[in-house]
C-alpha cells in the first residue's frame, strides 16, 4: 500500500501523525515516532504537547490500532479503517467529519471519549477531594471532553453537547454505548496479555453517509496500561502486538 507522501496534499500535521488526501477520496494517516507529553515534560497519553521522538513508537501505535480496530469491527463497532501498511507506518481510512466540525468556530474540532477503569491523572485532579487516585470502577466510567489544547480539553456533558448542537442526546447515547463496549473489549484483551488497562481515549465522526464511526487511532499513546504495578511505556505496549 506504500504511498509516496511527497506527491499527496498534506491536510494536517498532528502531534503524532500527519494526514494526507488520497486520489481515491480516502485519507492517509502517516504515523511518526513523535510522542505527547504533559506540562511537566513527562510522556502522557493525555498530554497536549509534542514530546521527544521515540524510535518505534509509530509502529507500536499502528500495530495496536490495527489489532483493536479489527476486534471492534467484529463486535459491531464501525471504524474508519480501510487498510494498513505496518512497514511504512501508513493507514488508509475513510473520509469523515469529526463530531462538532459543523459548529466549531475555530480551526480544529472534535470530542474525545474517555473510558476509565481506574481513576488517575487529570480525572482525579479535576474532581479533587471527591475521588482518590487509584479508585477502581466496577463498570467503565465514560465521559467526554472537547478537543481544545488552548483550554486544556475541557470536560463537557451530554446536556451541553446537545444544547450547543455539537452532538444530539440520542447520538450521545449511541457513542456512550460504543465506548463502554470498547472498554470491556480492551480490558479483557489486556488481561489476556497479563496487563491492566487504567484508561483510554477514542474519537468518533460521521462518514460520508452520515453514519457514526470510530476514527483516529487507539494506540499506546491513547491509553494507560500497567503491568506488575508499573506503568508501561508506548514501546512496551507496542511490543505486545508484534507477536
Amino acid at each position: 500500500m506504500l504511498n509516496n507522501i511527497s506527491e499527496l496534499p498534506l491536510l494536517y500535521t498532528g502531534k503524532t501523525k500527519d494526514v494526507y488526501e488520497l486520489p481515491n477520496g480516502n485519507i492517509l494517516l502517516q504515523f511518526t515516532d513523535k510522542t505527547t507529553m504533559n506540562e511537566k515534560g513527562e510522556e502522557d497519553p493525555g498530554g497536549n504537547l509534542v514530546g521527544k521522538l521515540v524510535e518505534g513508537s509509530g509502529q507500536a501505535c499502528i500495530l495496536m490500532t490495527q489489532h483493536f480496530f479489527n476486534l471492534f469491527e467484529e463486535a459491531g463497532i464501525p471504524t474508519h479503517l480501510v487498510s494498513v501498511d505496518v512497514k511504512n507506518l501508513q493507514m488508509e481510512v475513510k473520509r469523515v467529519s469529526p463530531i462538532g466540525e459543523k459548529v466549531c468556530l475555530e480551526k480544529g474540532s472534535g470530542v474525545e471519549w474517555i473510558g476509565r477503569w481506574i481513576a488517575t491523572g487529570s480525572f482525579t485532579k479535576h474532581y479533587g477531594k471527591y475521588i482518590e487516585d487509584g479508585r477502581q470502577f466496577t463498570a467503565p466510567f465514560v465521559h467526554t471532553t472537547l478537543k481544545d489544547d488552548m483550554r486544556n480539553d475541557p470536560y463537557i456533558d451530554e446536556y451541553t453537547l446537545d444544547r450547543l448542537k455539537i452532538l444530539s442526546a440520542d447520538k450521545y447515547q449511541i457513542l456512550k454505548g460504543y465506548t463502554e463496549k470498547i472498554a470491556e473489549i480492551m480490558k479483557v484483551e489486556f488481561m489476556k496479555l497479563g496487563c491492566e488497562l487504567y484508561d483510554f481515549k477514542v474519537e468518533y465522526g460521521d462518514d460520508l453517509q452520515g453514519n457514526l464511526i470510530l476514527i483516529d487511532e487507539i494506540g499506546p499513546g491513547s491509553a494507560r496500561v500497567y503491568k506488575n504495578g508499573k506503568k508501561m511505556s508506548k514501546i512496551e505496549i507496542g511490543t505486545i502486538f508484534q507477536q
